[in-house]
C-alpha cells in the first residue's frame, strides 16, 4: 500500500504540472473582459470559467488550499475591489450564472474528469476547504447550489453528484458527506427530482 501512495504523490508532484501549463496554454491569450459581470455573452463566459477551472487544477497541483479565483477576476473580470469584498463579488457571479459554469473535461494520467459544474470540480479535486471559505459565509451573499446538469436525461445537482463520487469510491466519504449535509441544511440545496419549476429555470 505505501509503494502504491508514493507512487500515486510522485505522479502528482511531477506530472501534474506539466498538465496545468498544458490546460492553460489551450486558453490562449489573457481575454480581459472588463464588461458588465452581468452580460457576459457565451464566448466571455466560456474564457473566465475555463480560467477559474484552471486555477482549481493549478491549486491541487501546488497543494494550495485555495485556488486563486480573485487573481483570475481582477485579471478577467476586471474586478477592482478589496479582497475582502471579493467573495461577495464571486457568489453573485456564481449565482448570476448558476447552470452555465462547466469545467471542461480533464485528463489526469489515466484518469478522465467529463466536463461537469464548477461545484463538482471543486469537491472531484479535493479542494472542499474552498466551501467553507467561500460559499458558507452568509455575510458574502448566499450561493444558490441548485445549478444543475442534464446527466443520462436526468437534472444533475452538486448532492446528486457527490452521492455518484462516493458510490464510485473516489474522494473522503465523511468529508464529501458533510458537505452535503451543510449544503442541504443551511443552503436549500436539493437533489435534482425535487427541484421545483422555478429552481430549475436556466439561467
Amino acid at each position: 500500500m505505501t509503494t502504491k501512495i508514493n507512487f500515486f504523490t510522485f505522479i502528482i508532484i511531477i506530472i501534474c504540472p506539466f498538465i496545468v501549463k498544458a490546460q492553460n496554454d489551450k486558453l490562449g491569450d489573457s481575454l480581459i473582459i472588463k464588461n458588465n459581470p452581468k452580460n457576459l455573452n457565451n464566448e466571455q463566459l466560456a474564457v473566465i470559467t475555463n480560467r477559474l477551472c484552471y486555477d482549481i487544477l493549478d491549486a491541487q497541483s501546488k497543494g494550495l488550499e485555495m485556488p486563486k479565483w480573485e487573481r483570475t477576476m481582477r485579471s478577467e473580470l476586471g474586478f477592482s475591489g478589496k479582497d475582502s469584498e471579493f467573495p461577495e463579488f464571486f457568489n453573485d457571479f456564481l449565482n448570476t450564472y448558476k447552470n452555465k459554469i462547466i469545467c471542461p473535461e480533464l485528463k489526469i494520467t489515466t484518469t478522465i474528469y467529463p466536463p461537469q459544474h464548477f461545484f463538482k470540480r471543486v469537491l472531484a479535486l479535493d479542494l472542499d476547504e474552498a466551501y467553507e471559505v467561500y460559499f458558507y459565509d452568509f455575510d458574502n451573499g448566499e450561493v444558490d447550489f441548485n445549478a444543475y446538469e442534464i446527466v443520462n436525461g436526468k437534472k444533475e445537482t452538486v448532492l446528486d453528484w457527490i452521492e455518484k463520487w462516493i458510490e464510485l469510491g473516489r474522494g473522503d466519504p465523511s468529508t464529501l458527506r458533510d458537505v452535503a449535509i451543510s449544503l442541504e441544511e443551511e443552503f436549500g440545496a436539493k437533489y435534482g427530482k425535487d427541484l421545483t419549476k422555478k429552481e430549475s429555470t436556466k439561467h
